[in-house]
């Protein structure tokens, strides 16, 4: 605030007075528009550290990409639309022997899918370990998420058990179905289970069993795969899936994963990314010094 005075009348409004006021006026705007900008740039970098701690929790609160096991091995990535984003997976080593493994996606994306998301793979690890099989998981962390009341908000989830003998037990809500590739060239999706999650109490979840063979994979998906579009605005679809996957030769989980990455790179040239892309493919190598028949 400038304050002006004077003993003589009209001096305030002579021309002379006024240039000053406007010289002082338009440095003091100078002055307070940079200290405005000062304030916003500082907190920019404030939200931008902030945003990059909620990417660091969220990388580790997903688990190494790779897995191996006696019976198995398993790869997964996900890349993000957005810094943060609502896909997830996770691998869960069961008491009973079994290998579990899930693979889910937020609807909406950025922190609050991601936030979701993070809450989800807890309760998912904390349910499978007390749950009799994957369709009670699946139940359990339904009610778990319903109960918070969030508006909106929804996940798929496809959740699965593997078991020494080969065994597959799973459950899919409301997700993209998985493919099961057989070492004959074979292709079942697996689509038993119910809807999303997220939504209403008490919603039923049924499971079912599928028996492996040695050297089977299962290939897990959210949509952010089969909805990638290209600069024509095509999207790659389950078709062009499975023909990238009866064209692979890779036998091993690592490869296998990165010949989908780049079936959908090589689609999706040129054009930009509108979606969160994961995917996890998971092998059976047989029980040890078994061999199949």
């Amino acid at each position: 605030m400038l304050y002006l005075d004077s003993r003589e009348k009209g001096a305030l409004l002579s021309a002379p007075t006024r240039g000053v006021l406007e010289t002082l006026a338009n440095e003091a705007a100078v002055a307070i528009e940079n200290a405005k900008l000062y304030k916003t740039a500082l907190e920019k970098i404030r939200l931008e550290q902030e945003m990059q701690t909620a990417v660091d929790i969220q990388q580790a609160l997903l688990p190494a990409g790779r897995r191996s096991g006696e019976f198995f091995d398993a790869a997964a990535e996900t890349i993000r639309c957005r810094s943060i984003g609502g896909d997830f997976f996770d691998y869960i080593e069961l008491p009973d022997s079994g290998f579990g493994f899930a693979l889910g996606d937020v609807a909406g994306k950025g922190p609050p899918a991601a936030l979701l998301g993070a809450m989800l793979l807890g309760s998912l690890a904390a349910q499978a370990s007390v749950s009799a099989g994957p369709a009670a998981t699946m139940a359990a962390a339904n009610s778990a998420l319903v109960r918070r009341g969030i508006p909106g908000r929804f996940v798929t989830l496809f959740y699965a058990v593997m078991f020494p003998d080969g065994r597959l037990t799973y459950c899919n809500a409301g997700h993209n179905a998985p493919m099961l590739v057989s070492t004959d060239g074979g292709v079942q999706r697996l689509d038993k289970g119910g809807m999303v999650i997220g939504l209403f109490d008490g919603t039923p979840f049924e499971e079912a069993n599928v028996q492996l063979h040695l050297g089977d994979f299962i290939v897990i998906f959210s949509d952010g795969v089969s909805e990638a579009m290209d600069a024509d605005e095509e999207e790659f679809g389950d078709d062009r899936l499975l023909d990238s996957l009866a064209a692979m030769t890779a036998t091993e989980v690592k490869p296998q994963l990165k010949h989908v990455f780049t079936s959908i790179s090589t689609f999706t040239a040129g054009a930009d990314q509108n979606d969160d892309v994961t995917a996890m493919v998971v092998g059976y190598r047989g029980m040890s010094g078994a061999t199949d028949t």
